[in-house]
């Protein structure tokens, strides 16, 4: 499952063979395969919009490292990558090779920020989770694939945007990515079905579901699962809300582009649920060029009344409860 924050999830435009385009633009990756995201980029800066679509590029490669690999030993060789460009990062020395560009692309990027590169291991050492079955037994373990795949991205971004007082902004920041993520997983069960893979928690109200009953389109599975689409779009939304609490610790052109890039992502989810379970099953939610537009605007029109109150919301600690975030520790090990 593709990684989101940056990362689209997930399987939006994904194409074969990706790991190539590590050497391309990384705001050309970004217009072809995050549509959503490079819509909201227009609002950032230059400076700022570079940097994100080469954080956008470097993950969506490590993400497709897992997702492309379809056989036994694809997967073997994929997680003998994972491991060697997390090592190469740990011990700062340049892994030979195809791997090569990915670690200065990495180095380019984050240099100079130990939490963003501690949050990227983190980021890796979830991908391989992908190259085993995937079935996913609680909330909490879901939460905590969440932050690592996307999560981490909130960490990332808050580091390359300069927010201020960081340790304020970098818990909203991986609520966001946490909401993101779920908003995905709700979007992508068949897709990830056809994976071998079910995100949707089995203590939840889908249930255990077998991927395969997914994909053949067994009907009580596929109810169980639209019931489990529901609950983790509901729990989206605390996450969602929790994010965009963070977005006034982001400098200004920032917070524009990632509140528009917030409430597009959302309503991805939103619109799943309007459309109902029959619907769900027949066509993939996206929001299109008129909807993205309107989103925008009253995602706009709502950050700027908000400004007028100064008001700075504490983060809940609840929506943390039990996962394994700890920042400052990660920032000294590096």
């Amino acid at each position: 499952m593709k990684p989101t924050a940056l990362h689209s999830s997930q399987h939006s435009d994904r194409q074969p063979g990706h790991q190539a385009e590590w050497g391309a633009s990384g705001t050309e990756v970004l217009r072809r395969h995050g549509r959503s995201f490079y819509w909201a980029g227009q609002l950032l800066s230059g400076e700022q919009l570079s940097k994100a679509a080469s954080l956008y590029s470097l993950c969506r490669g490590i993400d497709d490292l897992a997702d492309d690999a379809l056989t036994q030993s694809e997967k073997v060789l994929a997680q003998q990558k994972l491991s060697a460009l997390d090592q190469a990062l740990a011990e700062r020395c340049p892994p030979e090779g195809e791997l090569g560009p990915v670690y200065l692309q990495a180095q380019q990027l984050l240099s100079g920020e130990p939490l963003a590169l501690g949050a990227l291991r983190d980021m890796i050492a979830t991908v391989q989770l992908d190259l085993q079955s995937v079935r996913v037994s609680s909330h909490r373990e879901l939460l905590q694939y969440a932050y690592g795949v996307a999560g981490t991205v909130g960490v990332m971004m808050t580091c390359l945007l300069h927010a201020r007082e960081p340790s304020r902004a970098l818990p909203h920041a991986i609520d966001l990515g946490i909401a993101m993520q779920l908003t995905n997983i709700a979007r992508d069960v068949v897709e990830d079905a056809q994976l071998g893979r079910v995100y949707l928690p089995s203590d939840g109200a889908a249930g255990t579901l077998a991927p395969g009953a997914l994909v053949e389109g067994c009907s009580e599975s596929q109810h169980r699962a639209w019931r489990g689409v529901c609950e983790l779009l509901t729990l989206a939304e605390r996450y969602y809300t929790s994010g965009w609490q963070g977005l006034g610790y982001l400098p200004f052109r920032a917070r524009l582009a990632i509140a528009v890039a917030a409430r597009v992502y959302r309503e991805i989810g939103r619109q799943i649920l309007r459309r109902g379970e029959q619907r769900y099953w027949q066509h993939r939610s996206v929001v299109n060029s008129a909807l993205k537009l309107r989103v925008s605007a009253k995602a706009l029109v709502q950050l700027m009344a908000e400004a007028m109150s100064h008001r700075q919301p504490a983060h809940d600690p609840s929506l943390h409860k039990g996962l394994d975030i700890c920042l400052t520790h990660r920032q000294q090990r590096f």
